[in-house]
């Protein structure tokens, strides 16, 4: 009896190791947390393929119970490390909404998730790029191929703070400074942008030009106060890197 007992011991510390765990995605209040079920890490999963994508999990740390199953979207197949490595989750601190981001060598992106009536974690969209930033959304054709879209975490307000950054091509011209910074209030079934802090300028050949004003000391980034009105439409730029 001892050494079955012994040997179902070993085995549920076994799988429970196994478990790729996103670092530090505990939740505030230490209930969920979360996990990949299969990963690029040999010592877990020797049989990955690059053809499967894996998923995260949030799920209850006591039971195991999956909240919500989120299919990878970051790219897969272009980094050689466990995938778990480019996760960030950021959880509000009442713990009823998170933020995941992955980051990958070139470009980042991000999904929200809100606790709804019936205990399970839905998707929260994004509003439009111009409800955010008060700007259209930039022609792709003239943007480098690159950029983040990257949720930071949560303000004192239990406000989500979403950075933009872009970078543009000499053939980009306008006041938009690619660079956004979005105050979001989440709810369970959308998400408002509050306020969005930039610069004013104008771009000119690849160069950002600030406004005479802002050239004279103001390092701070102009405050905008946007509309409540919602959006579908997830902001995506697709750039790294600027002239300044």
């Amino acid at each position: 009896m001892k050494l079955a007992l012994l040997a179902l011991l070993a085995h549920s510390t076994m799988v429970l190791a196994d478990i790729p765990e996103v670092s530090e995605s505990v939740s505030p209040d230490g209930k969920f947390h979360g996990v990949m079920d299969v990963d690029r890490d040999p010592r877990i999963s020797p049989e990955w393929k690059g053809d499967s994508y894996p998923r995260i999990e949030v799920t209850e740390k006591a039971t195991g119970r999956v909240l919500v199953s989120i299919e990878y979207f970051g790219a897969g197949v272009d980094d050689a490390r466990p995938l778990r490595e480019h996760v960030r989750l950021r959880w509000r601190p009442d713990s009823k909404a998170f933020a995941i981001t992955i980051d990958d060598r070139f470009y980042s992106s991000s999904k929200v998730f809100a606790l709804n009536k019936e205990s399970k974690f839905v998707e929260v969209a994004f509003p439009s790029y111009e409800k955010m930033t008060g700007f259209p959304l930039p022609d792709s054709k003239h943007l480098r191929p690159r950029g983040r879209a990257t949720v930071l975490g949560w303000d004192e307000n239990d406000q989500l703070i979403y950075d933009l950054f872009a970078s543009p091509l000499p053939t980009f011209t306008g006041n938009d400074p690619l660079i956004h910074r979005v105050s979001l209030k989440v709810s369970e079934t959308k998400m408002t942008a509050v306020k969005v802090e930039n610069e004013s300028g104008e771009w000119q050949r690849g160069e950002w030009i600030r406004t005479k004003a802002e050239q004279g000391g103001a390092d701070q980034p102009a405050t905008r106060c946007e509309s409540k009105s919602e959006g579908n439409e997830q902001p995506n730029p697709e750039s790294e890197g600027r002239s300044r």
